[in-house]
């Protein structure tokens, strides 16, 4: 069996969603690539996080230095698994049998000022911490410890030109952490995939 397929079928996530609020099935919203050097982009146009091509510039997405190759499921959850939760959902989840990694971008963001700032990243979190509660519980339907079963991590894509200050964005990730199980939160737009 394919190791994205072991990914998707150890979390059971087609059994944990049969009854939810699905817009689409599970087996039509991911995707898997295993490329040394990955691109994540959250489409616009298509209201759909997928996996960048190459032309496409590399400041508008997450990218994923992936050298050991190995396969990266990418499942699209906004407008596409789940739909109008209220609350929100992050954009995207990236996984493999060992980690499971929830996206949320915030390209098109501004931070005219310290609040604005605040209000971007508390909606960022807020979407990824509802994420993680609606997998849980979903899972837990099924069997299946979320946070046993593989390593959880979030991350936050801000456009390069968003001014939160460092000591800003490092409270936000003590918060997080507190809030959720010390699940660790990453604000760079830049990552490694290795083993957890």
């Amino acid at each position: 069996m394919a190791v994205n397929q072991m990914a998707i079928d150890r979390l059971r996530l087609d059994e944990a969603f049969a009854a939810k609020m699905l817009h689409r099935q599970v087996d039509e919203c991911w995707t898997v690539k295993c490329d040394e050097l990955l691109l994540v982009v959250d489409d616009d146009e298509k209201k759909v996080s997928r996996f960048g091509a190459a032309n496409e510039d590399i400041g508008n997405g997450l990218l994923i230095y992936n050298e050991q190759k190995r396969e990266i499921v990418l499942l699209s959850i906004d407008n596409q698994l789940l739909k109008s939760v209220q609350g929100g959902v992050a954009d995207c989840a990236l996984l493999d049998d060992k980690q499971f990694r929830l996206v949320e971008f915030k390209m098109n963001a501004e931070g005219n000022n310290e609040r604005a700032v605040r209000k971007t990243l508390d909606k960022a979190t807020s979407q990824l911490a509802n994420t993680i509660h609606i997998f849980k519980t979903g899972l837990e339907t099924v069997g299946v410890n979320f946070s046993d079963a593989v390593a959880l991590r979030c991350h936050v894509v801000l456009s390069r030109s968003f001014p939160a200050s460092q000591s800003a964005m490092q409270d936000f990730q003590m918060e997080f952490a507190m809030n959720t199980e010390g699940i660790p939160l990453d604000f760079s737009s830049e990552t490694r995939w290795e083993e957890p």
